[in-house]
């Protein structure tokens, strides 16, 4: 239930086993040490996916900082605290106006059976509010992503978990970029993504939950880079207590350039609630190795 002699990057460079795939996943660098990005939900529901309409729209500021397995931002490999901090991350809402200041911390333990603490602001009672583990799989402010489904999975290992690993298998899948794909266009116009597509052997990861009572999901089916030692994510099915594929959530992975960290490109995720026929689609801009991501903006009150 831990990794033992692990610094920074993948623990396992060619894994073989479901454990392994999962911990790649979970020690995974979801863009750099310490980053932030800006980002918008747009929400649809089935009429409006024909349309083309939204039926809602709402902004949002991450920020997040990792305290071990650093290896771009000093301190290198890792920030020394007694708690054993993984990860600390925060949002905060900047608009509409009816939920704009809504806020939410995140702090992430190494010990994989030391439940994270979240808290929340909600700004139209003026409270704060702690949340459980049932609660970061609930949807965010209505659309269809819950906290845990952040980049495919913010969800942590836990001790009650099993894992199977499947393939390689091709896919169809969305090229990485470093720099626009159009020079023209850019990365997006009137929101559609300018994308070239290719052919990539993905691994399946398989995690069974063995939580009936404590989480939202049964299991969730995860795609990964094979042939690069990222551990990047592709995608991921959600299923419910049932059995039944609830959910699936595709990600757009326009990599950072590895000599300048340049934050110049777009990425971004896109959640399909099947039993509804409700969709969410989340663009993000990010600025990598960002020096705001201190301890500072890990505070609600700081948000505030």
């Amino acid at each position: 239930n831990e990794l033992i002699g692990w610094v920074a990057g993948l623990p396992f460079v060619n894994p073989k086993t479901g454990a392994e795939l999962a911990w790649n996943i979970f020690r995974r660098d979801q863009v750099t040490d310490q980053m932030s990005f800006y980002s918008t939900f747009m929400l649809y529901n089935k009429d409006g996916r024909k349309k083309g309409d939204m039926e809602r729209e709402f902004s949002m500021h991450l920020y997040n900082r990792y305290y071990v397995g650093r290896h771009t931002v000093p301190p290198i490999p890792e920030i020394p605290n007694k708690e054993k901090i993984r990860l600390k991350e925060s949002i905060v809402i900047t608009k509409p106006f009816d939920i704009k200041g809504f806020a939410m911390v995140r702090i992430c333990y190494d010990p994989i059976d030391k439940p994270d603490n979240v808290y929340s602001y909600i700004p139209a009672i003026r409270r704060l509010r702690r949340l459980t583990g049932k609660d970061v799989t609930d949807p965010l402010l209505g659309c269809d992503a819950c906290y845990d489904d952040f980049e495919v999975t913010r969800q942590k290992i836990t001790s009650k978990m099993t894992f199977k690993i499947f393939g390689p298998k091709n896919f169809l899948v969305i090229k990485k970029y470093t720099s626009p794909p159009s020079p023209n266009l850019g990365y997006m116009k009137d929101n559609n993504w300018q994308v070239e597509w290719e052919v990539r052997p993905l691994l399946l990861s398989e995690w069974n939950i063995n939580d009936p009572g404590g989480y939202a999901y049964k299991k969730r089916v995860i795609y990964v880079e094979k042939e690069l030692p990222t551990a990047d994510l592709y995608g991921g099915d959600c299923y419910d207590l049932k059995g039944r594929l609830w959910k699936t959530s595709s990600m757009i992975i326009h990599a950072k350039n590895k000599e300048t960290f340049d934050a110049d490109c777009w990425y971004g995720c896109q959640w399909l609630d099947y039993l509804s026929g409700h969709q969410t689609w989340h663009p993000m801009k990010p600025i990598f190795a960002d020096p705001k991501a201190t301890d500072k903006v890990f505070s609600i009150q700081t948000l505030i």
